[in-house]
């Protein structure tokens, strides 16, 4: 083991700066991109501030309580839990503008509502991957796109997401490079993040029926809870980002 400290030492001397420098430049990039995510969001800020805040009152009135248990509603339990873990995970991605991880992720999330669907139907089939035809069409046929960068399958995905555009260069002719960093895109941000707020409220249906079924009524999502949901939905309609029945 004497010999194996030894050589890292020696390693670690030699690449810990480059390391250092990579990762300082990928922190540089993503916290300019950061910057420039939320001052694009607009109002879809305050959508989302109501719709988290809507799923914290809800998930607060009723921590620590007891209710009896289903086998649905334990598989339902840890598909809502693993959904509210990655949130935060999801929303930062996209704020960082790593678009690729964040549509890998927001897949993930599809998929999770379409999972929960299809347990309250009796229609889970552990063997393939959750059928998002159970989703509104506004919401699946966004599916395949989310796939193809998840799988990284289609090159004009993964070059959108990387491609570097090189100007005021004397280049003999056209020039191709890709970035290793970060870079924002306004349209990405913005429908990324809307789709997300879009499966969040899914969920949080979802999620309001068993509390609703399972919960004394004090404890139950309320008309308030609506209000404010109807109303961050407004606010992505005020951003042109969805339309709604009048």
């Amino acid at each position: 083991m004497s010999n194996e400290n030894a050589a890292f030492d020696l390693h670690r001397g030699e690449r810990i700066e480059a390391a250092a420098i990579m990762y300082a430049s990928q922190q540089a990039a993503s916290t300019r991109v950061c910057e420039q995510t939320k001052e694009a969001y607009r109002r879809l800020l305050d959508a989302h501030l109501l719709i988290a805040g809507v799923l914290a009152t809800g998930m607060l009135r009723t921590n620590g309580k007891i209710v009896q248990a289903t086998d649905a509603t334990q598989e339902r339990s840890a598909l809502f839990a693993s959904y509210f873990i990655g949130m935060d995970l999801c929303e930062r991605a996209i704020e960082e503008g790593r678009y690729l991880q964040a549509h890998a992720l927001l897949r993930q999330e599809m998929e999770t509502l379409a999972q929960l669907k299809a347990i309250s139907r009796g229609s889970r089939n552990e063997s393939r991957s959750p059928d998002v035809a159970v989703l509104e069409e506004s919401l699946r046929r966004m599916y395949g796109e989310l796939s193809s960068a998840a799988h990284l399958s289609k090159h004009y995905i993964i070059r959108q997401a990387t491609q570097y555009s090189m100007t005021g260069l004397d280049m003999p002719g056209p020039t191709n490079a890709s970035r290793f960093f970060p870079e924002f895109d306004e349209h990405l941000a913005r429908h990324s993040f809307t789709l997300h707020l879009m499966l969040t409220l899914g969920v949080i249906e979802e999620y309001a029926n068993d509390v609703n079924a399972q919960h004394k009524e004090e404890d139950r999502f309320n008309a308030r809870d609506i209000e404010a949901l109807t109303l961050a939905m407004k606010l992505m309609q005020s951003e042109g980002m969805i339309e709604m029945d009048v």
